[in-house]
């Protein structure tokens, strides 16, 4: 009789020990390893070897086609790969009250009323609920069908019974197997009806949406299996506080990865917005300190945002270094080059940094932009209004290249910029085009940025 093998798993970030911890010796979390039951499997007990596959030469396979239908949405389908493929699972996760079931009941409403059958599985939300939430939609179609349920059996029986073309969960960690002794969102539990859905779609040709709770570090909860099961994997970002939303495409089987599509909270739900850059920038002040506009990258997709700074005094002893969208280290390492490097006071003064419209970018692109907002107000001195830039910035002050600069440079020049302040090394590909100035430092940076001189 094969020996029985235990193991401890943490339900936050998926690490695996043979012993327990209270806290995951991985991501930190408290209380989150759960015991799990291993029993090994002879290969005897599966017959041997006379169900064996044979193998096939690979270059004589003919290519399968890909079916795929559009979700009614066009900035969701670039981000897809073109639409939704038959057959194919995908994840979709995000912070609580970001919009996501928002999202899938409108998508829900337009595959149902072009293609067919969809079925709309809540284990966290009555039929009361759903009803108020697509009556505010707009959701009328009667090829639309809901049920509340958790089991996973009676999840495949409806399934058995509508037969839809489009399968949502709402949530898998929501969703639990009988046949197993843990509770609801363990890692077992969550492993196991995501197969048994992963198998249902391959076997019936459905498309089925997952969505994923995350974890306070921003990933999805439960076992990173449940990623690498499903074909796509989709995040869902920006603050609630906020009306941006971005979904950004992690990992896709059918299509590009990190493709990027901004949307905007409306009262009648999410709104796609086809040109973010204008969006982000539509009430900028031309004639205040302490702003400048940077040309990042949300995933592959290249837009025009504001960076704000302010520079204040210390009222207290020690400096206080403030951001909400940008990432803390990054700011920390712009004040202290700028200090070294330019000579200024910043080290003993208050700094804030921020970007307007509440999305978070992790660009190196945007230290240029940092570094000439926050000399901007610290010298009370707004930037040209018809001057955009991207770069990152070394500790020696130098500024380097980043990735994808010609897409960049195009996303400025779109939007009606006169002057692109890119790196050096860059800008001598166009040979000294009016539009591109090149610069090597954060000085010169500055020297070309600002209205006048700070000398």
């Amino acid at each position: 009789m094969p020996r029985t093998v235990s193991k401890f798993t943490c339900s936050s970030c998926g690490y695996e020990t043979p012993r327990w911890y209270g806290r995951c010796p991985q991501c930190g979390e408290w209380n989150t390893l759960v015991e799990e039951v291993e029993r090994p499997v002879s290969r005897y007990a599966t017959g041997g070897n006379k169900d064996r596959p044979a193998p096939v030469v690979l270059s004589r396979v003919s290519a399968e086609e890909v079916v795929r239908f559009s979700s009614g949405i066009e900035e969701f389908d670039r981000v897809l790969g073109g639409g939704f493929v038959r057959g194919s699972v995908i994840l979709l996760g995000g912070e609580p009250g970001i919009g996501k079931s928002t999202l899938l009941l409108t998508v829900a409403h337009n595959v149902s009323v072009s293609f067919g059958r969809v079925l709309y599985v809540s284990g966290e939300e009555s039929l009361g609920q759903v009803k108020i939430r697509a009556d505010r939609l707009g959701v009328f179609s009667p090829e639309l069908y809901f049920v509340a349920e958790k089991d996973i059996e009676r999840i495949l029986s409806v399934c058995e019974e509508v037969k839809p073309i489009f399968l949502i969960i709402d949530s898998i960690q929501t969703c639990e197997d009988a046949s197993i002794g843990s509770l609801p969102g363990g890692p077992t539990q969550v492993r196991a009806c995501a197969t048994r859905l992963q198998q249902y779609a391959k076997a019936e040709n459905v498309t089925v949406v997952m969505v994923g709770h995350t974890v306070k570090t921003g990933g999805l909860a439960g076992p990173r299996l449940l990623e690498h099961l499903v074909d796509s994997v989709l995040y869902f970002e920006g603050d609630p506080n906020h009306l941006y939303r971005i979904i950004r495409a992690q990992k896709n089987r059918f299509g590009p990865t990190n493709e990027a599509a901004v949307f905007q909270m409306e009262e009648k739900g999410l709104v796609e917005v086809k040109n973010p850059s204008e969006l982000f920038l539509s009430e900028r002040a031309h004639d205040r300190s302490g702003s400048c506009v940077a040309v990042s990258l949300k995933g592959i997709k290249p837009m025009c945002v504001e960076v704000e700074a302010l520079v204040s005094s210390c009222l207290y002893g020690a400096p206080r270094r403030v951001t909400s969208e940008i990432d803390y280290q990054k700011a920390l390492l712009i004040l202290a080059v700028l200090a070294k490097r330019m000579s200024l006071g910043l080290d003993t003064k208050d700094a804030f940094l921020k970007i307007a419209g509440g999305i978070r970018i992790d660009d190196p692109g945007i230290d240029l932009a940092c570094a000439i907002a926050l000399v901007s107000s610290y010298y009370d001195i707004p930037v040209k209004p018809q001057i955009a830039c991207f770069g990152e910035v070394g500790l020696s002050g130098e500024v380097r290249m980043v990735s994808r600069m010609e897409d960049r440079l195009k996303e400025a020049l779109r939007i009606g910029f006169s002057q692109v302040l890119v790196p050096r090394s860059f800008a001598l590909k166009y040979g000294g085009s009016s539009n591109i100035v090149g610069v090597s430092s954060v000085e010169e940076a500055v020297r070309n940025a600002l209205l006048r001189s700070t000398a």
